[in-house]
């Protein structure tokens, strides 16, 4: 072929190809006019090779060149950091980014992923964009996602509060907080004159309580918080939406983890608290050991010259109760707590469950405005028409002002705890709310209230204890997760597949022996179908009252399936001296103990020249040619040794027992 025609071809000067061809292997001669037949195939794809490597040089000295930026521009944006959990919205990512949602797109588009703006991507996928972006990407945790949420609807509230601000005064919020069995209920119990403990498990609250006192004509909202360690997200719940904290204190028990763990609460939240020392009726009261353990913790009491608001009390008795309402009334006066009583009501959910005759049923806060029945609402993504409000008594009302704790009716599902609600009337901006709610809500990958799927590294290696929860509300099943997972250990482990609210159905025993689960609810029932259906699979279905129980089972369950450890007590070492006998499978070995002791029936590892030649047991030991059970250091004896007849004179015996733990 011509020169000129294959220069044609590669749509290139002949001057130019002439030139380049010896740089790719074809030294033709700078003068030639033929190429031989042969060679033109090979010359077509060296070139085009050689093309494409140019092209990916020039790309990627672009590529440099963005990367580098100027000074003042693009360098300090590869120094921006971003977290994100485990999945993540589009629309979030480019808001936390701060950048057009647009220019996202068209990065996950070269990237190969066609989606939209609503669309989930998971943490990798996003790494890889933001990397692309100049963004060094970080995990937030399932707990820091949390914590945000937190954070967000703290945040939410009080903006609406502000923006809703009244000028009439409403009932202060006090949050009864303290020890487990220190007297909070009993307490409440006196203060409304009724019998509410004897409706808690064991004598113990296991849900947040929230009711309301009178005192000269003034009205006092109290939350009741459990005491139990396991209830700690409740108790920090409480705090963040209460004005005013009584912290009881047992007079013959003194300070606790609990009631340090509420007053700290407290001072987080910068809540006025008071100081109930309960139970000064007892004979081994000591209202003097708590004020000097309070001072301990650098809160001194008033009559100490400090400012710690200390109240004896007696719950059981009634003694001192008005005292200590006057002293929450004096604080929520200097607090000057107002709220708009007129417009549209917003508050926080406290609880929620779903019942079987009511449908999903939800404790809320009303903390500005005035609900009314036949209110719409939003909470959280959660959409509803108020059709009935229930005060603490049960009894049915037409509307709920600011400060009044009450059960709402009309969700469309039980929402989650925490979640804030609002009156929307506006059908469009209802729909346009519960969109944007929708959007925002966290996708976690894994949720304790989900069926969990994938493989853990450890999963083959950690005996697991699969458990299938329902309990009867949100809060509880919160903390009892909590609780389940803290029980966890490198030894044996707890997995809650599934959690869910009601009654333990057919499905939940399905579920159960599918996954060979432990099946338990808390303040639920079986179903009778579900009951014979366990029965009929030899499967347990496990409920309780009280989550000490719960916790105690489950714990006592996790034992069971604790790795065993083979753990090598060392006994003691002998100097092989003498072999007197070797049969098929053992030898008779004479010896003096050199350290330690020798027991019988002990295992033994036989070492010449610092190295382990085998393993064997010792079946018979005698010493002054009697049996014995043991021969000390400094003695001589003889053994019985089972193994492979290798034993030599000068071998050191290595004497040891093993231990299942």
């Amino acid at each position: 072929m011509n020169v000129s025609e294959l220069a044609r071809r590669l749509k290139v000067p002949t001057k130019e190809l002439l030139e380049k061809l010896p740089e790719l292997g074809f030294d033709i001669g700078k003068r030639a006019i033929k190429v031989d037949d042969r060679l033109v195939d090979k010359i077509i794809h060296a070139w085009a090779d050689n093309r494409r490597k140019q092209q990916m040089k020039i790309e990627s000295e672009k590529i440099t060149e963005v990367k580098l930026g100027d000074k003042d521009g693009e360098k300090k944006e590869l120094e921006k950091s971003i977290k994100i959990p485990n999945n993540i919205i589009v629309r979030e990512l480019a808001d936390k980014m701060a950048i057009p949602v647009n220019r996202l797109m068209v990065e996950l588009m070269k990237n190969g992923i066609m989606g939209n703006l609503n669309q989930a991507i998971d943490f990798d996928t996003a790494t890889i964009i933001g990397e692309d972006l100049g963004f060094k990407v970080e995990h937030l945790s399932d707990e820091e996602q949390d914590q945000t949420k937190v954070e967000k609807q703290d945040q939410k509230i009080k903006d609406i509060i502000k923006e809703k601000a009244g000028k009439a005064d409403r009932p202060p919020v006090v949050v009864v907080m303290g020890h487990v069995d220190h007297g909070k209920t009993k307490l409440l119990d006196a203060l409304r004159e009724t019998n509410i403990i004897d409706t808690e498990s064991g004598g113990i609250t296991q849900h947040i309580g929230a009711y309301q006192a009178r005192l000269n004509d003034r009205l006092i909202t109290f939350l009741d918080t459990p005491g139990h360690e396991a209830f700690k997200a409740m108790r920090s719940r409480g705090s963040k939406i209460a004005d005013v904290a009584i912290v009881i204190v047992a007079a013959d028990d003194g300070l606790q983890p609990q009631t340090i763990e509420s007053i700290t609460l407290c001072q987080n939240e910068g809540i006025p608290f008071i100081i109930a020392i309960n139970k000064i009726d007892k004979e081994d009261a000591d209202e003097e050991r708590i004020k000097k353990e309070l001072s301990e913790i650098n809160l001194l009491p008033e009559d100490w010259g400090g400012k710690t608001t200390c109240i004896p009390i007696s719950a059981k008795q009634k003694t001192n109760l008005d005292t200590l309402l006057e002293m929450v009334l004096l604080i929520a006066d200097m607090e000057e707590l107002k709220a708009d009583p007129k417009g549209q009501a917003a508050g926080t959910i406290i609880e929620a469950h779903k019942d079987k005759n009511e449908g999903p049923v939800a404790t809320l806060l009303v903390q500005t405005g005035t609900l009314k029945v036949g209110d719409s609402v939003i909470v959280g993504h959660v959409v509803g028409k108020i059709k009935a409000i229930k005060d603490e008594f049960n009894k049915n009302l037409e509307n709920a002002g600011p400060s009044k704790p009450v059960r709402i009716l009309g969700l469309k599902e039980a929402p989650e705890v925490g979640d804030v609600l609002e009156v929307e009337n506006d059908s469009k901006q209802l729909k346009k709310k519960q969109k944007e709610q929708i959007h925002n809500k966290p996708i976690r990958s894994l949720s304790a209230a989900t069926i969990q799927s994938g493989n853990d590294d450890n999963e083959d290696k950690v005996p697991t204890l699969p458990i299938i929860l329902k309990t009867d509300v949100v809060g509880s099943q919160e903390a009892i997760i909590e609780a389940l997972e803290k029980l966890s250990t490198d030894k044996a482990k707890v997995k809650i597949i599934k959690a869910g609210l009601g009654n333990i159905t057919d499905v939940d025993v399905m579920a159960a022996i599918n996954a060979k689960a432990f099946l338990v609810g808390f303040h639920v029932k079986s179903a009778k179908s579900a009951e014979l259906q366990a029965m009929d699979n030899n499967l347990e279905i496990k409920t309780y009252e009280i989550i000490y129980n719960l916790i105690d089972d489950v714990t006592a369950a996790l034992e069971k399936i604790k790795i065993q450890e083979q753990l090598r007590v060392q006994l003691g070492e002998m100097e092989a001296l003498a072999i007197f006998k070797t049969g098929k499978n053992f030898m008779v070995v004479g010896g003096k103990v050199t350290k330690g002791k020798v027991l019988n029936n002990s295992l033994v590892k036989i070492i010449r020249n610092d190295e382990i030649v085998d393993f064997g047991t010792i079946t018979e030991l005698q010493s002054n040619k009697e049996e014995v059970k043991e021969v000390m250091t400094g003695q001589e004896c003889g053994v019985k040794y089972e193994g492979r007849g290798i034993v030599q004179v000068g071998d050191k015996l290595e004497f040891f027992q093993e231990e299942t733990k």
